[in-house]
C-alpha cells in the first residue's frame, strides 16, 4: 500500500503546526507535508501525489475558497477540509466545493474525526 499524504496549508505557524500534529495523530503512517501558502500546495499538487488537503480559509496569497475552486475546475477529486475561525467561512468553504469543515476551536477532536471520515481505509 502506498503512504498517505496529506497536505496542510495555514499562513499561522501555531495553526500549521497542530494541524500537521493532529493528522499524524489521526493517520500515523501518513506522510504530512506543510505550507504556508497556498500557491505552493497548488503546485505540490498539480506536480505529485495528495490523498488529503487541510487548507485554512483566509491567506494572504491566495484564500482557500480560491484555492478549492481551482482544485475543482482541475477536477481535482481529492477531498479537502478547511478551518477556520471567521464568520460565514464554512458556507464560502462548502459552495466552493470542500468536503468537510473544523472550526480552529475545535481543532481537537474534530480534525482527526474528519480525516478519519475522508480516508477511512488509509487510518484503519
Amino acid at each position: 500500500m502506498n503512504t498517505v499524504r496529506i497536505a496542510v496549508v495555514d499562513d499561522d505557524d501555531l495553526v500549521r503546526a497542530a494541524a500537521c500534529d493532529l493528522a499524524r495523530e489521526a493517520c500515523p503512517g501518513a506522510e504530512v507535508v506543510d505550507y504556508a501558502s497556498a500557491t505552493y500546495v497548488l503546485h505540490e499538487i498539480e506536480t505529485s501525489t495528495v490523498d488529503l488537503l487541510i487548507t485554512n480559509c483566509h491567506m494572504p496569497d491566495m484564500d482557500g475558497p480560491s484555492l478549492v475552486r481551482k482544485l475543482r475546475e482541475l477536477k481535482q477529486s481529492l477531498p479537502i477540509i478547511m478551518i477556520s475561525a471567521s464568520d460565514g467561512a464554512q458556507e464560502v468553504g462548502e459552495a466552493a466545493g470542500i468536503d468537510r469543515f473544523v472550526p480552529k476551536n475545535l481543532l481537537y477532536p474534530a480534525l482527526g474525526e474528519a480525516i478519519h471520515a475522508l480516508l477511512p481505509k488509509a487510518v484503519g
